[in-house]
């Protein structure tokens, strides 16, 4: 299965001077990772972003936004974001600045749950 490659080269391009975070593509998925914790990434043709369990709670309320499947040990909530919503520039910047903003406040990781290692 592949992801949308439209997206990934939006976020490319919007956060094209984040030195911080580290691009991680598998097979049907890319992901964006901050100290070894997925931040945001794409997995088919929706948006997934890592934020903290009241924001998502929010969200989760809205049409186009949905809990994604996680790991039981993953820190904050892993939402999934329909094309419908995050087609629109402001909905995508608040949605990945969310999961950075999120991502920077958990202790780093040698390893995540989608790698055996950082490159």
């Amino acid at each position: 299965m592949a992801y949308n490659e439209d997206l990934e080269d939006r976020i490319d391009h919007y956060f094209i001077t984040n030195e911080k975070l580290v691009k991680n593509k598998r097979l049907g998925w890319v992901g964006w990772l901050i100290d070894g914790n997925m931040c945001f990434g794409i997995y088919s043709d929706l948006l997934i972003v890592r934020l903290n369990d009241n924001m998502a709670n929010t969200l989760v309320k809205k049409q186009g936004v949905n809990r994604f499947q996680q790991a039981q040990d993953t820190a904050g909530t892993i939402l999934s974001i329909s094309s419908r919503i995050y087609s629109h520039n402001e909905a995508l910047i608040k949605f990945l600045e969310g999961g950075i903003e999120y991502t920077k406040t958990l202790p780093a990781r040698e390893t995540d749950q989608w790698t055996n290692k950082l490159d």
